[in-house]
């Protein structure tokens, strides 16, 4: 469908964040407001971090809400280069198989963040944390 896509230090981020899981959000202690993302929201799979590349995103005309299906999903974006800065790695993973809508083009987007392995979860934790910490949302399902 489309072949695999070199990833630039500059090129931008987006990760679906479910706003209802109460573990992906962080939230203000005393008012609950919503801060952003929580580490959880940046950890990995097996496989890694799913991503998308917003870039390849624009190149096939998928928004913000054409990422997701779940209308509580928010979308939240960094950039690569700080992804690397902690030295992890994005890297291309296009029409990942066992998908929803695997016709969809947003999978020709779809880029995983790497580097996990070996780490000890207190690592991981705190690389996610710098993750969620970096992010900016571009879509919130209650219009933030």
């Amino acid at each position: 469908m489309s072949e695999e896509q070199e990833i630039l230090d500059g090129d931008l981020l987006w990760r679906r964040v479910n706003t209802k899981v109460p573990s992906m959000i962080r939230r203000d202690s005393v008012t609950q407001e919503e801060l952003g993302p929580s580490s959880a929201a940046f950890k990995p799979h097996d496989d890694g971090t799913s991503v998308y590349v917003r870039r390849i995103l624009d190149e096939h005309r998928v928004e913000p809400t054409g990422l997701s299906e779940d209308p509580h999903d928010s979308i939240w974006e960094l950039e690569v280069k700080g992804v690397r800065d902690q030295d992890l790695d994005v890297v291309p993973d296009p029409w990942p198989p066992d998908v929803p809508e695997p016709e969809h083009p947003r999978h020709a987007a779809h880029a995983l963040i790497v580097g996990w392995q070996g780490l000890s979860q207190n690592q991981i934790g705190k690389k996610a944390k710098e993750l969620a910490r970096q992010a900016s949302c571009v879509h919130h399902p209650d219009g933030m």
